[in-house]
């Protein structure tokens, strides 16, 4: 598949190919510990030995960072020992609903956010809303609200995101200077950014201006896509699709003609020719990159870059916002120690060692935004990634619907064809509403009807 900037999964499949990430070396740095307890813990009593379980997607690299902190963690509760299974991330996905169906979920899991709502519905995962209720000390209000929505399910919170990041602006430094350019700056509008574009494209060189492929619809993609014409993919009840308006359609077709009328961007054949994708590769001068891509930049991208806002259109300033938490399961014996467990490990603390630190990521509380900020994969600009956070990044709909997975099928069938040439605008938006609107229907059906 051709992706317009690294998603989740590819990101996944570059680090897990390559050994020695210097970014996610799951070595604490001089000094660091893991946190005492989040700033939250009080001392244990004694009580009944148990074992924890537990289902990651980390990537062998991230692995130690893992076990480090389970290794401090069970220094402080010496009567709880620690299990972990390690999927991939797309295994993960799979592996989850067989685990459910056999009675075997581990404690606790990673919890993609397109996932959780499906994964609540079917009761994979149980309601944490009385442990954030009763406990005082986690301070749930510290997340991001636009994190913490992903994972409420019939107005009680299922689970706790570790991160949540938005898809703003990156640029190859080297590419604008080549060209005598000045770098994108934050009053940047879409004219502004399609007139470097078009200026930073050098077909005798296959250098392009941006990425191109158009973005996946959902986990963020959308939101860069539509959002700054004012366009939206769907209504708040994600029951009607909403692409059937003048500002979608000038959306669609300024990214559309990006590719196929100012050849400012490779076609998905072009981009085939680049292992790695032309960003990753140094053969386009700007992306949309999120938060979470920014590890692989700064362990495999042969070229400066930065970061800017994601420029304002016609609409004003809007991208898209995703990310990931955890969660404990119907199967768990024990939910309490489950509890503390993701209180200490989610704590502004908790953040800060597994994600902020090693760069992994941009942590889901604002607290712990200043370690990540610092560390070496951030890049020198990384701070507009929180202004997006805190000023104009919206969590992209689908995520509330049992229908998410039939639906982005559907929007990225079209997607692809439009990436190719092969339809019109007009063409794939009638399409995206034919198709998906009854599958949306029969999706609200079956939810009202449980």
């Amino acid at each position: 598949m051709q992706h317009k900037h690294l998603s989740r999964r590819r990101f996944l499949q570059i680090t897990a190919a390559t050994a020695g990430l210097a970014t996610l070396a799951a070595c604490a740095p001089a000094g660091t510990t893991a946190p005492a307890s989040g700033g939250e813990s009080a001392a244990q009593p004694a009580a009944e030995q148990i074992t924890l379980t537990f289902g990651h997607h980390w990537e062998a690299a991230f692995r130690p960072r893992q076990e480090e902190f389970d290794r401090q963690y069970q220094e402080r509760h010496p009567n709880v020992r620690i299990e972990s299974t390690y999927n991939t991330w797309a295994d993960h996905n799979q592996i989850v609903p067989t685990w459910a169906a056999a009675g075997t979920l581990p404690d606790i899991i990673y919890v993609h956010g397109r996932y959780a709502f499906p994964w609540n519905f079917e009761g994979i995962l149980i309601s944490v809303q009385s442990y954030v209720d009763n406990d005082e000390e986690f301070n749930v209000e510290g997340i991001w609200e636009e994190a913490l929505r992903l994972y409420q399910f019939r107005g009680e919170q299922y689970e706790i995101p570790y991160d949540h990041g938005p898809l703003i602006l990156g640029y190859n430094k080297d590419l604008f200077d080549e060209a005598g350019l000045d770098y994108p700056s934050p009053d940047w509008t879409m004219d502004d950014f399609l007139e470097a574009a078009i200026a930073l494209t050098d077909p005798d060189k296959q250098q392009w201006g941006f990425s191109g492929d158009l973005p996946d619809f959902g986990n963020g993609g959308n939101g860069s896509m539509l959002y700054p014409w004012g366009a939206r993919l769907m209504d708040d009840t994600e029951t009607q699709i909403l692409l059937d308006t003048d500002e979608a359609r000038e959306a669609l077709q300024f990214w559309v003609d990006l590719i196929h009328v100012h050849k400012a961007s490779p076609s998905p054949a072009e981009s085939q020719a680049f292992e790695q994708g032309p960003w990753i590769s140094g053969r386009v001068a700007m992306d949309n990159t999120a938060s979470w891509n920014t590890p692989t930049l700064a362990s495999f991208a042969p070229f400066a870059w930065d970061v800017a806002p994601w420029p304002q259109g016609p609409g004003g300033r809007g991208t898209g916002s995703f990310g990931s938490g955890f969660g404990i399961t119907r199967d768990s014996k024990h939910p309490d120690a489950g509890w503390e467990y993701l209180r200490e490990y989610l704590s502004v603390d908790g953040m800060r060692f597994m994600w902020g630190e090693t760069g992994r990521g941009s942590p889901a509380r604002k607290e712990a935004y200043d370690a990540w900020l610092q560390s070496e994969a951030a890049p020198e600009h990384a701070q507009y990634f929180l202004e997006a956070l805190d000023n104009y990044a919206i969590t992209d709909r689908p995520y509330q619907t049992l229908a998410g997975g039939e639906i982005l099928d559907v929007m990225n069938r079209q997607r692809d064809l439009l990436r190719n040439g092969e339809t019109t605008v007009d063409a794939a938006i009638e399409a995206i509403i034919t198709e998906g609107t009854p599958i949306l229907e029969e999706a609200a059906k079956r939810l009202q009807g449980s």
